[in-house]
């Protein structure tokens, strides 16, 4: 259940729809970009959101598995690079 109510919630609803309807990207584009991000931020909701709207979408297994490897070669070097940030701070220190 969501928590807006009222002309917050109509706005959000708004900001949304336009963003999943944008006339910028195909609509499996605009689906595996929401299903990238809701990976990356690790927003499982919105996973399991996306994962039903799979074969409505038109997404095979495999474009879902490339999603997630390509958000598993990004995170790991954010991963990374904080770990050498974590380093560098203990070598100032």
């Amino acid at each position: 259940k969501s928590m807006l109510t009222g002309e917050p919630k109509a706005t959000f609803e708004a900001f949304y729809d336009a963003v999943h309807s944008n006339e910028v990207f195909p609509a499996k584009t605009t689906y595996l970009l929401h299903l990238a991000t809701a990976m990356a931020v690790g927003c499982i909701p919105c996973m399991e959101y996306y994962l039903k709207q799979k074969e409505l979408e038109g997404v095979s297994d495999v474009e879902v598995s490339t999603v997630q490897a390509i958000v598993m070669a990004v995170s790991s070097g954010r991963v990374n690079a904080q770990l050498r940030e974590a380093e560098n701070k203990l070598k100032k220190g």
